[in-house]
């Protein structure tokens, strides 16, 4: 199966889960990122990258309140327009957002617009440089058990990926039903070395 049907299909499957099902997995799977928090030098200071859930994602919001409640920095994708995705080789930067602040920024509430550096306000939403993340969650299409990882389409994360820190802890999180028995992948898809699924 190609990579476009292989995404639409999961992406029904993931749609059909109940909605209280769902929220219940995302539970579960924040608890078990928070457990990863508590293994951390709670002394040191920290940064974690989540995502806004779109559609029937999993929702990471619980993991995000509570590693802002551990003060970890949270912080978040924003899309880049061309001309600034040209000018540092990304299609994404990671935004650092307060807690009470997530409603105010516009990269939250449109996760797939593109912004220009002029549309966000970078002295309350500063860009995180990757090589200072300790945490980053990705969110998946699909995966299997090599920890082969589709996304969406657009290679967001598998540029963004390799600017990380080798000490940051790269964890996708998906469903159980976003398994699949193989992912195809191309030869600049990077394998997840960690994925919580529920």
């Amino acid at each position: 199966m190609d990579k476009a049907k292989l995404r639409r299909a999961v992406i029904a499957r993931r749609d059909a889960i109940d909605l209280d099902v769902r929220a219940a997995k995302s539970a579960v799977i924040c608890a078990r990122l928070v457990e990863r928090l508590g293994r951390s030098d709670p002394a040191a200071p920290h940064t974690v990258a989540v995502y806004a859930a779109m559609g029937s994602e999993v929702n990471p919001a619980a993991f995000a309140a509570a590693a802002a409640k551990r003060d970890w920095r949270v912080a978040y994708p924003c899309m880049l327009s061309a001309t600034d995705a040209a000018a540092c080789g990304q299609r994404i930067c990671m935004r650092a957002v307060a807690v009470d602040d997530a409603s105010a920024a516009p990269f939250i509430a449109h996760p797939t617009r593109a912004f220009t550096a002029m549309d966000i306000d970078s002295d309350r939403f500063p860009i995180v440089p990757a090589d200072v993340l300790d945490m980053i969650i990705v969110p998946l299409v699909a995966f299997d058990q090599t920890g082969a990882r589709l996304g969406y389409g657009g290679g967001c994360y598998d540029r963004y990926l390799p600017t990380v820190s080798p000490a940051c802890r790269i964890i996708g999180i998906a469903f159980d039903e976003q398994r699949v028995d193989g992912v195809p992948t191309d030869a600049h898809d990077l394998p997840l070395p960690h994925i919580i699924s529920a």
